[in-house]
């Protein structure tokens, strides 16, 4: 893992994911904590060579690579965690995650790895998405919710944590389907965001690239925006012609438009939610409707929209 400094009082351990540390009166603020005790270990041998005492985590979302070392975090240091209402739950019966993810159902073993089922790790406190302070070190939290139901970001001197409120072009190209919990609520923060951005020199997106400038993190969140918008407009597509399709054939033509192979279960599973919310979002606007055919539910166009 690499560290970077940022500012004065800013660093970022960048690795699978990027990890923020905040340095204030000679302790510091980690924010998120990677996949797992390795990444954990490495967290603080890296604050340890910064001088600095770790007394609080604040984790952005609940996915198992953004607080799967929190357990090992937790029980090295004794730190304070932070985290929204959801995502701390998620962090305390982390199978909610693979669960989620398999329509509420026992997950199968594919679906119960360190990928997607972190270890457990109970909130000190619960974030509102809104406060000035954290830790009593004078910052911004700031809610941005869409990849995730209760995600927050980050925002302290000129750098701004937004956790994985938007893609870097290269990881989109590769993974073609975006994971979003909410599609709806993504867009709209990723809309927001490209106003929220202008103050800051540096914008830590949670994975890839650290954005040194308004303009290459504006080109980014544009496209992560262009690829959502692409999504829907391939659903719309695939319905067409009015004729009622399930969700399972819905997916297949998008993955088809995207250029993308699934493979694999954890794969079906994460480009499934997004699909379903992005039927979702389509539902809400009044684009589609859910039919019942044979004891399937199907999704129409909606010819009165």
């Amino acid at each position: 893992m690499q560290l970077l400094q940022l500012g004065e009082n800013t660093w970022v351990i960048k690795g699978g994911a990027n990890i923020g540390v905040i340095a204030y009166d000679g302790r510091c603020l980690i924010i998120d904590s990677g996949m797992d005790k390795d990444v954990g270990r490495d967290i603080l041998n890296q604050v340890k060579k910064l001088g600095l005492t770790p007394t609080a985590l604040l984790v952005t979302h609940a996915h198992a690579d953004h607080f799967g070392g929190a357990h090992y975090l937790v029980r090295q240091t004794g730190l304070h965690v932070y985290a929204t209402r959801v995502e701390a739950a998620v962090m305390s019966g982390p199978i909610l995650e693979p669960l989620y993810l398999f329509s509420g159902a026992q997950p199968p073993r594919e679906l119960q790895h360190k990928f997607l089922l972190a270890k457990p790790c109970l909130v000190d406190s619960i974030l509102q998405g809104n406060e000035q302070t954290v830790d009593h070190i004078p910052l911004q939290v700031i809610l941005l919710p869409g990849h995730s139901t209760e995600q927050i970001g980050v925002a302290f001197g000129d750098t701004f944590f937004v956790g994985d409120a938007f893609l870097t072009p290269e990881i989109l190209d590769k993974h073609r389907i975006p994971f979003y919990a909410d599609v709806q609520a993504g867009l709209l923060t990723l809309n927001t965001l490209k106003t929220r951005i202008a103050p800051f020199k540096h914008i830590v997106a949670g994975h890839g690239e650290i954005y040194t400038s308004v303009a290459g993190a504006t080109h980014a969140i544009d496209y992560t925006v262009q690829r959502l918008e692409m999504i829907l407009g391939h659903i719309r597509t695939a319905l067409a012609d009015g004729e009622p399709r399930q969700a399972s054939d819905i997916l297949s033509s998008v993955a088809n438009a995207q250029g993308a192979t699934i493979n694999a279960l954890s794969q079906y599973v994460l480009y499934n939610t997004t699909i379903q919310s992005a039927l979702s979002t389509l539902y809400a606007r009044g684009e589609i409707l859910p039919i019942f055919r044979d004891n399937h539910l199907l999704w129409c166009r909606n010819e009165k929209a």
